[in-house]
């Protein structure tokens, strides 16, 4: 039977449906899914497996709030706004540099400077050190772009971070930097 007092069995699970606030739904499923793996697989420490669902949850919306909140309303795709960001950072640099400065691959600065270059935010210019290679710079529009951007996205960030106090941001910055410091970050950007 499906009807919602008497739930609905899931296919082949053996557990059944039964609707949630949206509030606990995540909780309920990070919960279900260290019991499965609890009962599944061996491991020692059941909290990296909260954690990793968790961080990657949070990572998850507030890349898709930016997404739809602040990118997209901007005209922006996220790679786009990427590669303005890193030129807007650390200054003009060639395509692998930006590759390797935002952590995207080659082939999706390629894509996004496609555009960008003919809404005129970034210009090219050969490199001064390497003849076969160009320089990529923000134009004076891409710069405004990037700032009047990251002033929305800015305020976004605070909207996610306002539960937490000031001492609760900092523990989390050491935490988060901590991650980054770590032999599993590390290998990722070999």
């Amino acid at each position: 039977m499906s009807t919602p007092e008497h739930g609905r069995s899931g296919a082949g699970t053996g557990h059944s449906y039964r609707p949630q606030p949206a509030g606990s739904r995540f909780e309920s499923f990070v919960d279900a899914a260290v019991t499965r793996a609890e009962s599944t697989l061996a491991f020692d420490d059941p909290m990296v497996l909260r954690l990793s669902l968790m961080l990657r949850k949070v990572n998850q919306l507030m890349t898709d709030d930016a997404n739809r909140q602040v990118h997209q309303a901007e005209g922006w795709t996220q790679a786009s706004f990427r590669v303005c960001f890193g030129l807007w950072v650390a200054g003009p640099m060639p395509p692998h540099q930006i590759a390797a400065t935002t952590n995207m691959s080659r082939a999706s600065v390629s894509a996004a400077l496609k555009k960008i270059e003919e809404d005129g935010l970034v210009s090219r210019e050969p490199s001064p050190v390497d003849q076969r290679s160009t320089v990529l710079r923000l134009t004076e529009a891409g710069e405004q772009a990037v700032i009047r951007t990251y002033e929305s996205h800015i305020a976004l960030e605070h909207h996610w971070l306002e539960p937490l106090n000031e001492t609760e941001r900092l523990m989390l910055f050491l935490l988060l930097r901590k991650l980054l410091a770590g032999p599993a970050a590390s290998e990722g950007r070999s």
